[in-house]
């Protein structure tokens, strides 16, 4: 929507309310013109200069028109209908300049016929015109119609072609074929001119019907005005055509009396506000209380201004023409390019301001609670870390104790041998070796277990393997055998098979000799230990899922350890 348009949308309410009390000067003028021209009429009509008067006449109606023109190019909003309505005021000059030419310029049959038939460019077209701007009444300002509507121009201008071109065929007027001189005078009517007819009473009809439609949907005690007059046009035109006596006589001639009514309908329609316009910036201001609008010239000195707004400097309104400038009291100053000048309003921010201020603290505070929460969870992350690595280390150790405690005795009986006992100082350093060699598996075992992951059998096969590699230190014999269709089992499980493995082999170490693993999944996992040593090892019965077998023969002691839950295969 166009500048001029946002000030009249946001003052017309009140503007309305005093429109029909106050005599609008445009209207007046045309009253007064069409007065004194309908004088002239009179008196030209008579034996005293009656061609002067009718001159006199002609030009007040071209004037009349003209300036309606200027007026309406100057006060329309809606660009499209601007176009059509100056379109009209041309077309209506055109009209009464031709009429004129006919009957006081040219005098050669030829080129009076040609005006006649000119005549009825306007004819056409104005009614054509009424149409598309009835069309238009009540839309938005930057409504376009339909690009189909040029349809109705193609009728109207083939219909002007054959009337222009009614010499030649004479289907629109017929004239009379032993007449020297071809006139509107003495002429008939040919199929064609029926169609111009129907086509001017089509559009009028047309426009009128969109007209009152329009006008159901306002409100208000003028809407229905704009009727008045294009009804009146068209009763007028009925009239003419059926060849009424008194009309010409009382009300002039169709071109005088139509090209009037059009221009009142239409003025009719700008007066009830179904065509905006941007006129009456002066009753429109003052009668505005309550809103923040004003427009300055270029110098952004102050034209027009609503009552009791709040006074803007003009070095203010400078800095609102590049962006929206904020005053004190919370009032932002806005800018907009009109014609000739600026349009200028403020809108009250404050509230804006106090929410953004209330806002900016909440924020504040709420980036302190952040930073303190922050704080507290970074301790409180690092007590659970220390918590959790305590009861790793707790566990770890719970899980080793024993070997810890025998490899710190095994090592204080080694600083008191080592330079005495040689043979001895080995023995020592291999069952440390098998000590530490359990102690490092059993670390990793543990950490599994607690976290209850599934750990793969060659893990536990690698730890059966290194401390088999370290008791050879000890010279004891050994084999190992892991059922290769196992693949993996529970950590608990796994720690389980290590610690009774470690607890057969450190029940004698120093006397053990040989001793032979095997992993398999037989009617459930279980783990057996074929030992040669001289410790009795049926101790372990008493674990409740421990088998004992003593050859007597071969010297070993048999032992297999039942694991609950077996392993997945």
């Amino acid at each position: 929507m166009g500048s001029r348009s946002y000030i009249f949308n946001i003052l017309h309410k009140d503007l309305h309310k005093k429109l029909h009390k106050e005599p609008l000067l445009p209207m007046s003028l045309i009253l007064f013109a069409v007065i004194l021209a309908y004088s002239f009429r009179l008196i030209g009509r008579g034996s005293f200069y009656p061609t002067l008067f009718s001159y006199l006449r002609s030009f007040i109606y071209i004037g009349l028109y003209a300036a309606w023109g200027i007026s309406i190019r100057q006060r329309i909003v809606q660009k499209q209908v601007g176009q059509y309505l100056v379109g009209v005021s041309v077309l209506l000059i055109l009209w009464f300049t031709f009429r004129s030419a006919k009957y006081f310029i040219f005098w050669q049959p030829v080129a009076i016929r040609y005006q006649w038939y000119l005549f009825y460019l306007p004819m056409l077209f104005v009614p054509m015109l009424a149409l598309l701007i009835a069309m238009s009444l009540g839309k938005p300002d930057e409504y376009k119609l339909p690009k189909s509507v040029w349809l109705l121009s193609a009728v109207s201008g083939v219909l002007l072609i054959l009337v222009l071109t009614n010499d030649l065929h004479q289907l629109v007027f017929t004239f009379p074929k032993d007449a020297d001189v071809w006139s509107d005078a003495d002429h008939g009517y040919g199929v064609c001119y029926f169609a111009v007819i129907v086509w001017q009473v089509f559009c009028a009809v047309a426009a009128l019907i969109f007209m009152l439609f329009k006008c159901r949907l306002k409100n208000g005690k003028h809407r229905y005005l704009p009727v008045i007059p294009f009804a009146i046009s068209l009763a007028y035109l009925a009239l003419n055509y059926v060849g009424t006596p008194w009309l010409k006589h009382l009300f002039g001639d169709v071109t005088a009396f139509q090209s009037l009514m059009y221009m009142l309908g239409f003025e009719a329609c700008i007066a009830c506000g179904y065509i905006h316009s941007n006129s009456r910036y002066a009753d429109l201001f003052a009668s505005s209380v309550g809103t923040s609008a004003e427009i300055t010239d270029r110098d952004f000195n102050i034209r027009y201004a609503a009552l009791n707004i709040e006074p803007i400097s003009k070095e203010t309104m400078r800095k609102a023409e590049k962006a929206p400038v904020t005053v004190d009291g919370g009032l932002t100053v806005h800018t907009m390019p009109i014609g000739g000048g600026y349009a200028v309003w403020t809108e009250d921010v404050s509230a804006l301001l106090a929410i953004k201020e209330e806002s900016e603290c909440l924020a504040e505070e709420l980036a302190e609670r952040n930073e303190i929460l922050r704080y507290e969870y970074r301790r409180e992350s690092k007590r659970r870390k220390v918590e959790e690595q305590n009861r790793l280390f707790d566990l770890l150790q719970s899980a080793t104790q024993k070997q810890i405690n025998r490899i710190s005795a095994l090592t204080q009986e080694y600083r008191r041998i080592s330079k005495s006992d040689t043979d001895r100082v080995k023995m020592l350093l291999a069952e440390i070796a098998v000590l530490c060699s359990y102690i490092k598996r059993r670390k990793h075992l543990t950490l599994l277990a607690d976290r209850d992951c599934k750990v793969a059998v060659s893990e536990l096969e690698r730890a059966f393997s290194e401390s088999l590699q370290t008791l050879k230190l000890l010279n004891v014999r050994n084999t190992l055998y892991v059922d290769s269709e196992l693949s993996t089992l529970s950590g608990k499980n796994a720690a389980a098979i290590l610690d009774f493995y470690e607890e057969v082999i450190e029940a004698d170490l120093e006397n053990l000799t040989s001793v032979q693993i095997s992993l398999a999944n037989i009617n459930g996992l279980r783990l057996s230990l074929n030992v040669c040593c001289e410790a009795d090892l049926s101790i372990f019965l008493n674990k409740g899922n421990v088998l004992y077998e003593m050859d007597d023969d071969a010297g070993y002691q048999h032992l297999v350890f039942i694991i609950e839950g077996g392993a997945a295969v």
